[in-house]
């Protein structure tokens, strides 16, 4: 029965996760709230610190395939469907952290940086790779410079999100675990 709750409940906060995400991109695709401000980081990170790899996986897969059949994605979908699962797989090295609250949450910010320069790196790489840049060594240049106001965008809000996420999630389990202790002793008595 506990096994069946953990997996119904796992199954449950990854579609919360997912649905998030995807909401957030069809609004944001919709009104131009702000270009590449994703929370598909987020949500991954999330997937991974609180149900392990497989989440980590799942979850970002799922929020583009689903939000890109919405939206439309271009050619470079490998390239930002790719980079969505390696820093949801990365985000895994946080979850280690889970029961230092403060090392995770300060992690969270480099992790936070790291996979915005990842994303920003591979995709970019991928629009020129794909000939939307002349296939010269300027070309390449080229496409990096024109995205920084992207990668701007996404760094900044990941810098934000992702360590909000992860202090919430460990101001809840601090709480959970304070609720625990004081209402043990009172049972067993």
């Amino acid at each position: 029965m506990i096994n069946n709750k953990k997996t119904l409940l796992q199954i449950l906060l990854t579609i919360c996760l997912v649905v998030v995400a995807v909401g957030w991109r069809l609004i944001n695709n919709s009104y131009q709230i702000a270009p590449n401000l994703e929370l598909v980081t987020a949500v991954s990170v999330l997937a991974a610190v609180t149900m392990g790899w497989r989440a980590a996986l799942i979850v970002p897969i799922t929020t583009m395939v689903i939000s890109d059949l919405i939206i439309g994605n271009t050619s470079i979908f490998v390239f930002t469907w790719g980079s969505f699962a390696v820093i949801g797989l990365g985000a895994t090295l946080l979850r280690k952290l889970k029961n230092k609250p403060k090392l995770q949450i300060l992690s969270s910010v480099g992790f936070a940086a790291v996979s915005s320069f990842l994303f920003f790196a591979v995709t970019n790489f991928g629009v020129w790779v794909q000939g939307w840049y002349p296939a010269t060594l300027s070309g390449l240049v080229n496409s990096y410079i024109m995205a920084i106001p992207f990668y701007r965008t996404m760094l900044i809000g990941n810098l934000i999100i992702v360590p909000s996420v992860i202090t919430i999630l460990q101001l809840v389990k601090s709480r959970q675990t304070a609720n625990i202790s004081v209402v043990n002793p009172l049972v067993r008595k």
